[in-house]
């Protein structure tokens, strides 16, 4: 089923006339691809045969906010889910700041651009690609994880895949790391990584003011290869 919407509230809405909301049918795993000027993404994984989104803006007594969420459209076609903001002539100033939530099926991908956005991610995603994180950023799990940050603490429960991970400033945490390539790089903040149980893995890791420990588990072919870097603070690697 294709339904597609832009800047038009749903009639059957109880919520704050702000506030736009949309449900999709999705039997199946998604891509959503989102592109927001800054505010506060959350994205719930869950088994489920549809997918919501909420936009509401981040302050319901700014205009400016008001006007971004109004300007944000929503687009779901053959498996795609649209969610972008027209940014208008900035002249007059920044634009505003808006909070999106979407409830999607597990495993779905998400690739996501924004100048600074808090991002929230609960359940099992699939490949995760988000560029313009800030200040709270947390992910239960993922498969592959591509994550550029302006500044903030990255935490990331399980990673079941390949990842590349920056942040200029803030710590990186990964509580569980299964098999690929994984980079971590930030300029002041501590680096941990903790491998799953029973997993080979080795690291390449370098730090200007800080210290280095390495109690990973080696036996001989490495199924998780870590590269950290970080110019002020602390890179921790250990093996469950």
């Amino acid at each position: 089923m294709q339904r597609s919407v832009s800047g038009v509230r749903n009639k059957q809405n109880t919520n704050p006339p702000e506030t736009t909301m949309h449900t999709f049918d999705t039997p199946a795993p998604i891509t959503a691809v989102l592109d927001i000027p800054a505010g506060r993404i959350q994205l719930i994984a869950a088994d489920r045969t549809d997918t919501t989104v909420e936009v509401t803006p981040t302050n319901p007594a700014k205009n400016r906010d008001i006007k971004t969420a109004e300007q944000t459209s929503i687009d779901y076609t053959d498996g795609v889910l649209t969610i972008h903001t027209t940014v208008k002539n900035q002249v007059l100033g920044p634009s505003g700041s808006i909070q999106v939530t979407i409830q999607l099926p597990t495993g779905s991908q998400v690739n996501a651009k924004t100048a600074a956005s808090e991002l929230r991610g609960v359940g099992r995603l699939g490949n995760l690609t988000f560029t313009g994180a800030y200040r709270h950023i947390k992910i239960d799990e993922a498969a592959n994880l591509h994550l550029t940050a302006i500044d903030g603490d990255v935490e990331i429960g399980r990673l079941s895949g390949p990842a590349e991970v920056t942040t200029a400033r803030g710590d990186i945490t990964i509580t569980e790391a299964t098999h690929g390539k994984v980079e971590l790089r930030t300029q002041y903040g501590d680096i941990t990584v903790t491998t799953a149980t029973g997993v080979s893995a080795t690291l390449d890791a370098g730090t200007t003011y800080g210290r280095i420990n390495n109690t990973l588990k080696n036996n001989g072919t490495p199924q998780l290869d870590i590269r950290a870097t970080t110019s002020h603070g602390d890179i921790t690697a250990h093996s469950l």
